[in-house]
């Protein structure tokens, strides 16, 4: 599955799940990982997976890693893969990743709905600042399940991403067309998920874009918006941080 897409996907269709794929890249660039993935729970068992970062798609479902994590009751680190999950598709070739981070996305009867976590394929330790952006991209990612959620009888309805229990199922994802156009704009943030993403209040988000210190458009109404790529150069320490 390639980046922003999901089984059954057209290569040339706007996936809905594109949002969930650019979190994961700027997840991965704030927390300086090579690779980074959303995982959730299937019918009758088993995993599916949206990731970043990984050239090959063998084994990224397997539950090794997802089932520790929905475990913890908090973030759980696995400070050598080699050691804890040694039979997982994860830790051999062509992956071969060492060490993982995670959080379990919860609603509010905490039942787990998904995890997501990031790797390295060297021993590694977050840090602070770090651990901060996972936390703050474990909500933005359930915030953006929780949209992905439409009623039953909704024209053109978006994936249906159902809460379950820790050993229960989520239906597969399934995809709706959207325009080539649409496909082609840029993707744009707004402001409370640039705020979940630095893990700062809005307002602050707002001063950055009233400085200059993140560039912003404004919508026909008056709204703001965030390119991803000026969120993820910032992000990536390519742009002048915020004071």
């Amino acid at each position: 599955m390639d980046r922003g897409t999901h089984p059954g996907a057209s290569p040339t269709a706007a996936a809905p799940g594109q949002g969930l794929a650019d979190l994961l890249v700027l997840g991965a660039l704030a927390c300086q990982t090579p690779v980074a993935v959303l995982s959730v729970p299937q019918p009758g068992g088993g995993w599916s997976t949206l990731s970043q970062g990984f050239d090959h798609r063998n084994g990224l479902n397997d539950g090794a890693l997802y089932e520790a994590i929905a475990s913890g009751a908090g973030p759980v680190e696995l400070t050598d893969m080699v050691t804890s999950l040694p039979r997982s598709p994860l830790v051999h070739a062509p992956h071969a990743m060492r060490w993982a981070y995670g959080v379990a996305l919860r609603d509010g009867n905490g039942l787990v709905t998904g995890v997501v976590a990031v790797m390295d394929r060297w021993l590694r330790q977050l840090s602070k600042r770090e651990q901060r952006a996972m936390a703050a991209l474990g909500r933005q990612i359930s915030i953006q399940l929780t949209q992905l959620r439409r009623p039953a009888d909704q024209v053109d309805q978006l994936p249906v991403l159902r809460q379950v229990p820790k050993s229960g199922p989520l239906p597969p994802v399934r995809s709706s067309r959207a325009s080539s156009a649409t496909s082609d704009a840029p993707q744009l943030l707004r402001s409370h998920e640039v705020a979940t993403i630095f893990d700062v209040t809005e307002r602050t988000v707002i001063n950055w874009a009233a400085a200059g210190k993140l560039p912003s458009l404004r919508t026909i109404g008056g709204h703001l918006r965030f390119r991803r790529d000026d969120v993820m150069r910032l992000l990536s320490g390519a742009g002048e941080m915020p004071g």
